[in-house]
Parts: C-alpha cells; structure tokens; sequence
C-alpha cells in the first residue's frame, strides 16, 4: 500500500502540537529534521485532511511550507526506528530499548525511553535545558510534579536525581501509557504516578519540584497554578520556551510569588528554574 507522506516546515516549538493532530486525522509515524516534521499515514482524502491541517495553521496565525509525496511500500517503524541515536544529556544518556550503547556512553546513566510515534522522540533541545535544570536542583527525598508529562523523561530523570516519587500528569492518553510504560522500563514505576487530563486532576500541593516543558501559549496561562502546587522554597522548572521571550516571561513570573534563580539555553531555546518566596 502507498502511503501519503506529508514535509511540513514550520515552528519547532509547535511540532508536539501538530503530530497530536495529525495523530487524529490517520497519521502514524512521524520523524523531526530540525524546523522539518514529516509525517506518514495511510493515503486517503487528501482534500479533507489539507483542509483541517490548513485550518489547523489559520487558527495559530502560523505559515508553513508543506510538501505532500505518495510513497512506495515501506517499513516506517523500521526506519524511524533507526533514526533514533543514543544521546548523552548531564550526567545521563537517553537511549530507545532497541539500541546499541557504545564504551563512550559507559559512565553515564541510563535512561531508557521508548517514544510512541505520536510523541517525537523526546530529544528536543527543550527536554536537554530541563534535564541540566533538575539536575542542580533535585535533592534526595523531593516529590516532583511534571505538567504534561509526554514520555515521562523528565519526571523519571527527577526519580533517577533522588526525588522519592513523581507524579505526572497529561491530557492525552498515549502520553499518559507512554509515560507508564517507561517508568516501568526505568523500574520506577512504584514511584511514578501518572494521570490522565490536565492540572485539575492534581489536587495535591505542597511539591518540592514543579516542572513544566511546553511552549509558552500553553505554559504561560498555567503559571499561576502551577506556582500554587509548589512549597515555599520549592523550585519550579520551566522549559520550552525560546530565547526572544525570556523578557516576557520574566514579568509572568513575580506577581505569582517565583523569584528567578537559574537558567540555561541551547540554540534559540531557553529554560530557567524559580523559586516560590
């Protein structure tokens, strides 16, 4: 069977967003070249699937180069599989189930993620920023929430740091599963709890970590509750977000109680880490 191949070029931070939609409308494999996402899926309706992704970009007011291809016959999973290297991050390195580690990642911790299709892989430049944040924060014994949890990669490094437990939380269901399943890869899962929906499923507060990795739309209307599930003292971890909003994001930050302490950036991405006062 062919299949509809689909080369969109927009925005990096809005790639998690799009793939979840795509997701819905067939798509089921997708890899990530820099500002490039290409996604395949059955082929089907081209007209009704170009006019919801078309809609989809109207109502972001976001421009996109997208080049559509019908392909022959192929083993996507294989191939996207084999895309997928390992990557040494701080003190870990992340690495799929189905790959070969080498002797130069053999101090380094391992930390397994399996990614589903639909969720990347998880090595964005985003993901990078927040694992060297909790690095200098996370002490032994924490207790870690993560809003939009994707994979579970940055609750379970947190558990990995010492954090006695974690709980994650995200609206959708393959993320909630994928995060599951690679907490018991990690054997973590008697540590990591994971819930389905968003921040209403936590009533809980008084977290000694707080950490978020989302682009700023969506992060910047949670702040607020974010700041309220934290201890006084406690750190919230933000990340995904790009280097030309620091500023803005400077002046979200103290009408909520967070003072600034940390930060680190790669490329145009910039995270930071805040303490509640």
């Amino acid at each position: 069977m062919e299949t509809l191949a689909l080369t969109i070029r927009l925005d990096e931070g809005l790639h998690e967003l799009l793939i979840a939609e795509l997701a819905e409308i067939g798509f089921d494999a997708f890899m990530e070249e820099g500002d490039e996402l290409k996604a395949y899926g059955p082929v089907g309706a081209w007209r009704e699937i170009e006019a919801k992704l078309m809609g989809w970009l109207r109502a972001r007011l976001v421009e996109a180069q997208i080049k559509v291809e019908m392909l022959p016959e192929k083993n996507w999973n294989a191939t996207w599989e084999a895309s997928i290297e390992p990557l040494d991050v701080g003190r870990f390195v992340i690495a799929p189930t189905w790959a070969n580690l080498g002797p130069e990642h053999a101090a380094k911790e391992l930390l397994l993620i399996d990614p589903k299709m639909s969720f990347g892989t998880g090595y964005h430049e985003s993901t990078r920023i927040a694992i060297r944040l909790l690095e200098r924060i996370v002490k032994e014994g924490d207790v870690v929430l993560d809003a939009g949890t994707g994979t579970g990669i940055l609750a379970i490094a947190s558990l990995k740091l010492g954090a006695r437990s974690a709980l994650g939380f995200d609206i959708d269901t393959l993320a909630v599963e994928s995060a599951a399943e690679n907490a018991t890869l990690n054997a973590v899962g008697d540590r990591f709890e994971v819930r389905e929906g968003a921040i209403e499923v936590v009533p809980e507060a008084g977290y000694d970590v707080v950490l978020a990795n989302m682009v700023r739309y969506r992060l910047e209307p949670l702040i607020p509750q974010l700041a309220q599930k934290l201890r006084s003292g406690g750190h919230l971890v933000l990340a995904g977000l790009l280097r030309s909003e620091k500023d803005h994001m400077m002046t979200v930050l103290h009408p909520v109680g967070l003072e600034f302490s940390d930060e680190t950036e790669e490329n145009e991405w910039w995270g930071c880490t805040c303490r509640k006062v």
